[in-house]
């Protein structure tokens, strides 16, 4: 079979005469494969990745656009091949499409069937993103990207054209990395909708695709970026200079090496005898979980920090009566590099926990100790059967890390190192 430039089969040559043993052996090529069964040209079976095999049946609609309608999913016993060549013959059109019309219909599906993507948004941000810890920026992210692009489109409507569209658009004007971010999220919403199960009639156009070495990465790989010991220094005393909730976050960043949105959306209840208990996040097994002993370093840096009332956030703000972690980012980092003595190399957040890792190797800190200090899992069979905490090794590797830091920024030795037991004033006291 010819192969196209980018190695995909074309759709016209994808014909088989459909039977049940075929579809239980074919193996897919491609995230989605429509094969049209010779027998019947106009019986088409959609095989996903994802393992749905689902047969739909071609018709043309008014305006004469060829289009396809779901029949049902494939099944060897309940709804084979002949069964769904038997429903390709009687499918009517005008009697069976009953998409537009809510007769019959629950209210729930009514709604479902009417509803716009800025409708369908705002009930997945209330019923399933409102448990997540990033839900302030993915709500953000619906908010300012998909809802202005597509909310007024009727949700069961929504094509693919439409949200590749969007992301080409987004590539142009907010980048590549934003545009396939929003594009997930998208996908994630329309997946949401058809594990429902609530319309028979719904399957999301969006698929999963599998994961294909070498896609969407960079020909050096990815950042390198690493601040030396002169950059380290000015952003750690601009990051003074400023104080506030992002200086802090700033200095914490190098001194734990955890992501940015784990210590923005911190609790103070999850310090607990001057150490963080970061807490577990379904669905995210990297930086979750962990128990990190802070140093003295990180802990006079947070005995700064203001307590709001009734915000469990450690770098807590309040805006329209309501709690929410810190999530200014892009103006409060113009505002630290301009107390920076002169500029320096384009930098980001996610560098200081780079950096921090890369200072933890210089200074003799194991690999697995390393790695496991950033929250990442451990290789192999490691993942299996090592089920320690690591809490006295992360407590000393990261001991290690503000001494070393406050040995390049030349403060007094006494802020790198434990204070005696008497001068220990913890955080918080875990209650029985």
């Amino acid at each position: 079979m010819i192969e196209n430039a980018k190695g995909r089969k074309p759709k016209e040559r994808r014909k088989q005469r459909l039977s049940d043993t075929w579809i239980a052996r074919h193996k897919l090529t491609l995230p989605q494969e429509d094969w049209f069964d010779t027998a019947l040209p106009d019986l088409v079976l959609r095989m996903s990745y994802g393992g749905t095999r689902t047969f739909r049946v071609r018709y043309r609609d008014r305006n004469g656009k060829s289009r396809t309608h779901k029949l049902g999913r494939w099944d060897a016993e309940t709804f084979n091949v002949e069964a769904a060549r038997k429903a390709a013959r009687k499918f009517d059109p005008l009697k069976d499409l009953k998409q537009a019309s809510t007769e019959g219909m629950s209210e729930d599906q009514a709604w479902w069937v009417t509803a716009t993507v800025a409708d369908v948004v705002k009930k997945y941000i209330a019923e399933v993103v409102v448990n997540f810890r990033t839900r302030y920026e993915t709500e953000r992210c619906f908010n300012r990207y998909i809802v202005p692009a597509l909310g007024h489109k009727v949700f069961v409507e929504l094509k693919k054209s439409d949200a590749g569209q969007m992301r080409r658009n987004m590539r142009r004007s907010n980048g590549t990395r934003q545009a396939d971010i929003v594009f997930a999220l998208l996908r994630t919403v329309m997946m949401w909708v058809e594990d429902e199960e609530i319309l028979d009639t719904y399957e999301s156009p969006l698929r999963y695709r599998p994961k294909r070495r070498g896609k969407n990465r960079q020909r050096n790989g990815g950042r390198e970026r690493v601040l030396d010991d002169d950059e380290l220094r000015m952003v750690w005393h601009a990051a003074t200079q400023m104080g506030g909730l992002y200086g802090a976050l700033v200095r914490l960043l190098l001194l734990t090496a955890q992501r940015r949105q784990c210590l923005a959306t911190a609790k103070w209840s999850e310090i607990v005898d001057d150490t963080w208990h970061i807490r577990e996040e379904p669905g995210e097994p990297k930086g979750t979980g962990q128990v990190l002993p802070l140093p003295p370093l990180a802990l006079d840096i947070l005995r700064t920090l203001p307590r709001i009332k009734d915000n469990p956030y450690v770098f807590g703000v309040e805006h329209n009566d309501e709690h929410k972690p810190l999530n200014s980012w892009s103006q409060r980092k113009t505002e630290l590099e301009k107390l920076m003595p002169r500029k320096i190399p384009r930098w980001t957040l996610h560098d200081l926990r780079r950096t921090a890792r890369t200072r933890l190797e210089d200074i003799g800190v194991d690999m697995q100790t390393g790695e496991v200090v950033l929250g990442h899992a451990l290789p192999g069979v490691k993942r299996t059967y090592i089920r320690s905490q690591f809490k006295e090794k992360r407590a000393d590797a990261l001991l290690r890390l503000s001494q070393h830091i406050a040995d390049v920024l030349g403060l007094p030795p006494d802020q790198g190192t434990p204070r005696k037991a008497s001068n220990v004033v913890p955080l918080a006291t875990r209650r029985a």
